[in-house]
């Protein structure tokens, strides 16, 4: 997913003060920003393109939005 500049410079600055590990960092390592577990199997096509954009896991996902 490609993002400016400056919005990802954001989330990256916002996730790592907030959970620790950067969005990109977590995305790397292919876990959750919030519980930092594994983050490689989702439910659908949605909740894997959600993962690109927010970095949350199935489980942190189905905990926020359901």
């Amino acid at each position: 997913m490609e993002r400016s500049k400056n919005v990802q410079e954001f989330l990256s600055t916002f996730t790592k003060k907030a959970f620790g590990k950067s969005l990109d960092e977590c995305q790397g390592e292919i876990i959750c920003v919030i519980c930092h577990g594994p983050a490689d199997v989702f439910d659908d096509e949605e909740s894997m393109k959600e993962y690109q954009i927010s970095g949350l896991c199935q489980k942190c996902q189905d905990k926020t939005f359901k």
